[in-house]
């Protein structure tokens, strides 16, 4: 682990804490409606609405999905959401695939959420939500296929990530993951002023493995992993105007007890860190060898 990550360790239950005292503050001030999204808005070529740029990441996970999902006629796909969220993924994979979707939260809070949200739109026969965390997961079935969408780095550790992940996916399945990494290479004359801003990002938004994609794939090897797709979208995300990003990033630095404020603390130095190339915002596919 990195003196970067190590900086940023975790506990299951810090990580739980953030998301119980945050999530309706999530879905309330992220602008999301009814996708109900906490993951990251999409601007890519094409989206002309809010409403797409947060269904984007939905529309990529889909299509990587797909050409692993050869099914009999008549059954339907089996998929797991590590980091489900308050499930908006989750449904709407269930109805664009005609899938049943296992969705795994390590919040009490948005797995029940989740969980009324489902039953609210008629899919609780399709969507079922769990608690649990990535290192001790519940008991579950293999499945067709896997996605983690800004979950994966708060796995305390890559390798273990993918371990459990080629225990739950079946060979020949796909993994998708969808979340921030670190650039491959920094300015020597901007280390300094990175890791500051890098390990203030951690702090705030509770991350415990934040590697380089190349580091993700070599871990992703070595359990059986084989990569297929690597895509940086740090491009087509948004961030607050300039001046007023900086006026926040130095508001911030007040320590003042509120979980949301460590949140929006954690959220400006990802602005910058992006702004400066120093991470990237990746979707990276992978198929488990047969």
């Amino acid at each position: 682990m990195s003196e970067l990550n190590k900086a940023a360790e975790n506990s299951a239950a810090a990580i739980a804490d953030y998301y119980n005292n945050n999530t309706r503050l999530f879905l309330g001030l992220g602008g999301s409606g009814d996708v109900a999204a906490i993951h990251r808005a999409i601007w890519a070529p094409g989206v002309t609405n809010k409403a797409e740029a947060f269904n984007y990441l939905n529309v990529c996970v889909a299509n990587a999905l797909q050409p692993c999902l050869q099914l009999t006629e008549g059954s339907q796909a089996q998929l797991l959401d590590l980091g489900c969220g308050v499930g908006g993924t989750s449904t709407w994979l269930a109805q664009a695939l005609d899938a049943n979707v296992t969705g795994i939260t390590i919040s009490s809070e948005q797995q029940k959420l989740a969980t009324e949200r489902a039953a609210r739109i008629g899919l609780d026969n399709q969507v079922r939500f769990l608690q649990g965390d990535f290192a001790a997961m519940p008991d579950l079935e293999t499945s067709d296929a896997a996605y983690a969408i800004e979950s994966f780095v708060h796995a305390s550790d890559a390798g273990d990530f993918f371990s459990m992940a080629a225990r739950l996916v079946k060979p020949g399945g796909r993994l998708v993951i969808c979340d921030d990494f670190l650039s491959p290479q920094i300015n020597a004359r901007e280390k300094a002023d990175a890791d500051a801003w890098i390990r203030r990002f951690q702090r705030g938004w509770h991350l415990n493995n934040l590697v380089t994609a190349d580091q993700a794939v070599a871990a992703a090897s070595e359990q059986g992993f084989d990569v297929l797709e690597s895509h940086d979208l740090s491009a087509h995300t948004r961030s607050f105007h300039p001046l007023l990003l900086l006026l926040v990033s130095q508001v911030t630095r007040l320590p003042l007890p509120w979980s949301y404020w460590n949140n929006l603390g954690g959220g400006t130095a990802l602005q910058i860190c992006l702004r400066q190339s120093w991470t990237q915002y990746r979707v990276l596919v992978w198929q488990r060898r047969q």
